[in-house]
């Protein structure tokens, strides 16, 4: 059950980075802001805490971990 919950990690990440440098982070854009804080900003801050969320997800379930004998 591991592996699958350790591919559709992998495959978020992957999905979540050609989403980013294909739609999110256009050459130019600055708008929406968010209070004073340009587009580009936070949305790489939001983009980098669910890489943080799926990096720390993947180190609970990391499918090699029960051939160590925990």
């Amino acid at each position: 059950m591991n592996s699958r919950k350790w591919i559709l990690l992998v495959s978020a990440v992957v999905f979540l980075t050609l989403i980013s440098f294909l739609f999110l982070f256009t050459q130019g854009k600055s708008q929406p802001m968010l209070g004073s804080v340009p587009y580009v900003f936070w949305v790489s801050f939001l983009v980098t805490c669910l890489l943080v969320l799926f990096t720390f997800l993947g180190s609970k379930v990391f499918p090699h971990l029960d051939s160590k004998g925990k």
